[in-house]
């Protein structure tokens, strides 16, 4: 079974899905089916044998089945005993969390903690932290986007930022308020100074590209005791990104918001 989850894998790799988090929990089942059922087809009393050995909410159990239920489907073009996995096996309709909605005055206090991050021996985190997480509030940009950025990917003549290409968007060419545009820029420039041999818009410790966990971590210091309005414990990353929609419905000035508190830290 693990064998043709593999296949089944790379089957769905070259169509351009990724499949990461998907692709671990696919072989678990496999190996679990190895283990449990071995030379057996699938079946959905093994499906959900894995699916609830440990305890989980429906809408867990469900989101288990529906990664099996593809691979279920091309199992069967090669054991006719493979059963299909039904959709309504399990009364776990994926629902979508409240996020938490910033506000202006959240997103100033946020830039304005990042001056209290401990340097590195270049003084550059709060500087590069302050411009990260500006960005994110003033476009909306998903983190792993805002990382993956590269020198050429900003043009400060034409205020544009290209936005390299994910699995769910091609890449595109995003408009910068001349804010944005002044913020950046400041920040490529001393950077450049203190490293300019790397390639990587936004760089951590020596230099080296800056990283999910590095961010994350960082965050979820800045936000610690702010409460969040979401469904969740804590306000994430990700929930920038609702923030330029909710500016623009109730009637306020993004870039104002933003820039209410910037001065000489960040202007958009």
């Amino acid at each position: 079974m693990e064998e043709l989850a593999r296949r089944y894998l790379q089957h769905r790799r070259q169509f351009g899905y990724r499949l990461f988090s998907q692709g671990h929990a696919l072989l678990a089942f496999a190996r679990f089916a190895d283990e449990a059922a071995l030379g057996q087809p699938i079946t959905v009393a093994l499906a959900l044998r894995w699916a609830t050995r440990q305890p989980a909410l429906p809408i867990t159990v469900a989101s288990r089945l529906s990664i099996i239920r593809g691979f279920a489907r091309f199992c069967a073009t090669f054991d006719p005993r493979t059963e299909a996995i039904p959709v309504r096996l399990v009364n776990g309709t994926p629902r979508r969390r409240a996020p938490h909605v910033f506000s202006s005055e959240q997103i100033q206090l946020i830039i304005r903690r990042t001056d209290s991050l401990g340097p590195w021996r270049t003084t550059l985190r709060p500087a590069t932290y302050r411009t990260f997480i500006g960005l994110l509030a003033c476009t909306g940009l998903r983190t792993c986007e805002a990382l993956r950025l590269r020198d050429e990917d900003f043009d400060a003549t034409a205020g544009t930022l290209r936005v390299p290409a994910t699995k769910f968007a091609s890449a595109r060419i995003l408009p910068l308020h001349p804010s944005a545009v002044q913020a950046l820029g400041h920040y490529r420039s001393i950077r450049r100074r203190r490293f300019p041999v790397t390639s990587r818009f936004f760089v951590g410790p020596y230099g080296r590209p800056l990283t999910a966990s590095a961010v994350q971590w960082t965050f979820r210091r800045l936000v610690h005791d702010i409460p969040s309005n979401g469904a969740r414990l804590r306000p994430r990353l990700y929930d920038f990104r609702h923030y330029p929609a909710f500016r623009t419905i109730s009637g306020g000035s993004l870039l104002a918001s933003v820039s209410k508190d910037s001065g000489k830290r960040y202007s958009a």
